[in-house]
This record gives structure tokens, C-alpha cells and sequence, in this order.
């Protein structure tokens, strides 16, 4: 059925035609929080055990960004699903409409939450530089600062001609650091 292409757990809650939907929506969202708990247990036992500051053991773990990854896999599913729920109120109870809308809202609110926790300018730290393979100056200052006292005159690779065009059409010119 095509409920079971958007329920990688497979098991149905109710006992009415949309309980793979539901199903969906609410393991795909438990999939995603139990992602993030285990990250943030991680960061706590290193915090406990290891008497790592907190900031660095979230670091560490990539918390909360790593749980984009699972989020990102299960979010075409679990909006399928909650749609699924939403528009169709009328082959299941109200409760479960009502879940689908809530569900179908966060989905569609997704990338703004994401924004707003690790992309907006008071949280995202990076800055862009001058690539160093491709700007001499930027190289000489990376060089400068990768002397590992076996060999002072290595000098950094800096493309040119075909291979500095072509590496600027897949890179870009600048790099977050």
C-alpha cells in the first residue's frame, strides 16, 4: 500500500483506514526526537564522565544539527502522511485529523526552525575567506600557519588557468571557516 512507502517502522495505530499514516507520523517523529535524546545523553555522559565543558560536548556530538540528517530523510514521508491525515478527515476519527494538521505544520515549518536554531547570523559563527587553492595571498597566510617545522619552504598549491576556472565552478571562491 502506499502508506507502507512513508512508515519505515510499518505498524499502524487505530483500527481505522488511516492508521499507517498515523503510524507514520507519530514513529517518524519519535524516530527524529530519540535522535536528538541520544545525542544530547551523549553530550551529557562526556559532561558527567569526562568533565567536558558543556558547550564543547554539544560540539561534539553536533547537537542539535545531526538531527537534521534523520529529519531530512523522514520529512517527505512524515508530510506525505500528515497530509494524507489533514485532507482526508473523513477516513479516520477527528483527533486524527487534527494531529495531521499539527504535524503538517511543523513539516512546512521545518526550514525556518532550522534557521532559526543553527543558520541565523547570532548562532552560525562561520565567516567566508579567500579560498587559499586559488587566492596566492590567502595560501601564503595558511601556509604560514601549517608549518610543521619538518619542511619550512613547502609552499601551498595554488590552482591556475583550466583547473582554478573549474574549481571555482564547483567550490566557489570563498570557504566558511
Amino acid at each position: 500500500s502506499g502508506a507502507s512507502a512513508v512508515n519505515p517502522i510499518g505498524i499502524g495505530i487505530g483500527d481505522h483506514a488511516q492508521k499507517y499514516f498515523l503510524g507514520a507520523v507519530v514513529f517518524n517523529l519519535g524516530i527524529v526526537v530519540v535522535f536528538l535524546f541520544v545525542n544530547y545523553a551523549i553530550a551529557w555522559v562526556q559532561v558527567a564522565c569526562l568533565k567536558v565543558p558543556l558547550a564543547t560536548a554539544i560540539f561534539y556530538v553536533r547537537a542539535p544539527g545531526l538531527v537534521y540528517i534523520p529529519m531530512v530523510w523522514l520529512l517527505m514521508g512524515t508530510s506525505i502522511a500528515a497530509s494524507n491525515l489533514t485532507f482526508f478527515p473523513s477516513r479516520a476519527p477527528g483527533w486524527v485529523a487534527i494531529i495531521g494538521t499539527v504535524v503538517l505544520a511543523l513539516c512546512v515549518s521545518f526550514p525556518f526552525i532550522m534557521w532559526l536554531v543553527l543558520l541565523r547570523k547570532a548562532r552560525f559563527q562561520a565567516t567566508t575567506v579567500p579560498d587559499p587553492k586559488i587566492n596566492a595571498d590567502a595560501a601564503a597566510v595558511v601556509s604560514g600557519f601549517e608549518k610543521d617545522g619538518e619542511d619550512d619552504n613547502k609552499q601551498a598549491t595554488v590552482y591556475t588557468g583550466w583547473k582554478r576556472t573549474a574549481y571555482i565552478l564547483v567550490y566557489g571562491s570563498e570557504v566558511w571557516v
